[in-house]
């Protein structure tokens, strides 16, 4: 009997076993991907499949299901364990699947000693910031290389008067001043990044470049016009960039590349597609690289906004005549008949001061960049030389591929019969450093000349320069959509 009793029970649980196993062959809910023990980021994402048609939730929340029969969803874990329920439901069939996932948040790779105390003391860029090739001085400060972003270390090598000396890369080095640097805990190792993937897109008005790296690196950027490209040197940076996607919307940039010219070194190479430049900037989104192109605009006064600075202002008196006429009155005036003449052609003019006011160089900078300009011009008159002399009226640009704007408004201006005092480039006057607009510095004439002073004194002549700057200005947008064509 006992032995009966035995088989019976054992076929008993066979016939469970098996439709066990034979519901399990049934089954249709399938767990793609997620059934993870252990995380390290809370964002997880849950996939799988089951028949089309079919209700899916996931932690009691419904989902879509595509036509595929495929669903999914991103969960935010907490730190710990988190219970996941996947639930379908097909008529009135209902299968669940029930698993649980780990979120460990990770643990920072121990220091060596060496890297706790790194012998050299580092310093951090503030806003503002800027480098400068050398610790040469003269009345408008060091000859810049480019303003940086904040937030990048730099390790001291040197301190000269109101600059520190600081290392970019094992072979590369520029001056900062104090005042834009902040101090780092002594010890701090100095940051290097291997790049990682880019991106290339058209953001509206501009197209953006983003490079992914592990810290903010230094960076020095220039613009090339043979072959026509931007150059941006990563300092303390190696290529890791397996991944470029460049989209086919893009309106400035032609295509990008890269060159590791250095162990530390690593140049992005930015072809454009235009050969006139209308403004680029870099700065740092968390740790990547943003470097950002503006498209060329409608090359017409009409609708264009034009910056207009009149120099010097309040306690800022300028140069001063023989006759005691002051520099920033007739900026202040040659401003607003150069505003009246723009404004003529159609286009908005946002003035950096506009009455007899101290202005910081920063304000004016800020005050354009904030009106998002498309071009600025600086109005102001110059001095020196010989007293009994006419010396004449020049235009000044920093960076070179602003050179043919003010290489055609100083060629207007020498057309009212007034002397050639030159086209000056590489000028480092606060209002020409930024990139990211054209601008020009216009020297009207000379206060301290004479016969210079007697014309500066006339509102006519004044009215007939500004005149010449809005032609020279017309005669640049011309070159701009010539080449357009």
């Amino acid at each position: 009997m006992k032995t009966n009793l035995k088989l019976i029970s054992a076929f008993i649980l066979t016939l469970i076993f098996s439709a066990t196993a034979i519901a399990q062959n049934n089954s249709t809910l399938r767990i793609v991907r997620g059934k993870t023990d252990t995380v390290f980021t809370p964002v997880h994402f849950v996939t799988g499949v089951d028949v089309p048609g079919s209700a899916i939730y996931i932690n009691d929340l419904l989902v879509k299901q595509y036509s595929t029969g495929s669903f999914g969803a991103e969960l935010s874990l907490v730190e710990g364990d988190n219970e996941i329920s996947v639930r379908s439901v097909k008529g009135t069939t209902e299968e669940s699947v029930k698993f649980s996932v780990h979120f460990k948040i990770a643990v920072p790779l121990q220091r060596t000693k060496t890297d706790l105390y790194y012998p050299n003391r580092l310093v951090m860029t503030k806003k503002g910031a800027y480098l400068n090739y050398g610790a040469g001085e003269d009345r408008l400060g060091g000859a810049k290389i480019n303003f940086l972003a904040e937030g990048i270390k730099l390790e001291l090598l040197d301190s000269v008067n109101n600059l520190y000396k600081v290392k970019l890369s094992q072979n590369g080095y520029a001056y900062i001043p104090k005042q834009f640097t902040e101090n780092v805990p002594f010890g701090t190792k100095p940051p290097f990044s291997l790049t990682s993937s880019w991106s290339v897109t058209n953001a509206g008005k501009a197209d953006r470049i983003r490079i992914a790296l592990q810290e903010r690196q230094p960076y020095i950027i220039y613009r090339e016009s043979d072959p026509n490209r931007l150059m941006v040197e990563i300092h303390g940076a190696a290529c890791n960039s397996n991944w470029i996607t460049q989209y086919l919307d893009l309106k400035a940039v032609d295509y990008v590349h890269y060159r590791q010219t250095a162990p530390d070194v690593f140049t992005a190479i930015i072809y454009l597609k235009d050969k006139y430049s209308w403004g680029y900037s870099v700065d740092y989104v968390g740790n990547s690289l943003d470097i950002t192109i503006r498209h060329t605009p409608e090359p017409t006064l009409k609708g264009m906004v034009i910056g207009v600075d009149a120099g010097h202002g309040g306690s800022a008196t300028g140069a001063v005549s023989t006759s005691g006429l002051r520099e920033k009155d007739f900026n202040l005036a040659m401003t607003y008949m150069l505003k009246e003449e723009l404004e003529k052609k159609g286009a908005r003019v946002v003035l950096s001061r506009s009455e007899d006011v101290d202005v910081s160089m920063q304000e004016r900078v800020d005050i354009f960049k904030k009106a998002n300009v498309d071009l600025v011009i600086s109005v102001h008159c110059n001095a020196g030389g010989h007293p009994l002399k006419e010396m004449g009226t020049s235009t000044y640009y920093r960076h070179i591929e602003y050179r043919p704007l003010a290489e055609n408004i100083l060629k207007r201006l020498i057309e009212l019969n007034i002397k050639n005092f030159g086209l000056i480039g590489n000028f480092n006057f606060a209002l020409n450093a930024p990139t990211e607009f054209p601008s020009v510095l216009v020297e009207a004439l000379f206060m301290s000349s004479l016969p210079e002073e007697e014309l500066l004194a006339s509102p006519k002549f004044q009215k007939d320069m500004m005149i010449k700057v809005v032609r020279g200005l017309e005669d640049y947008l011309s070159e701009v959509k010539k080449s357009l064509k």
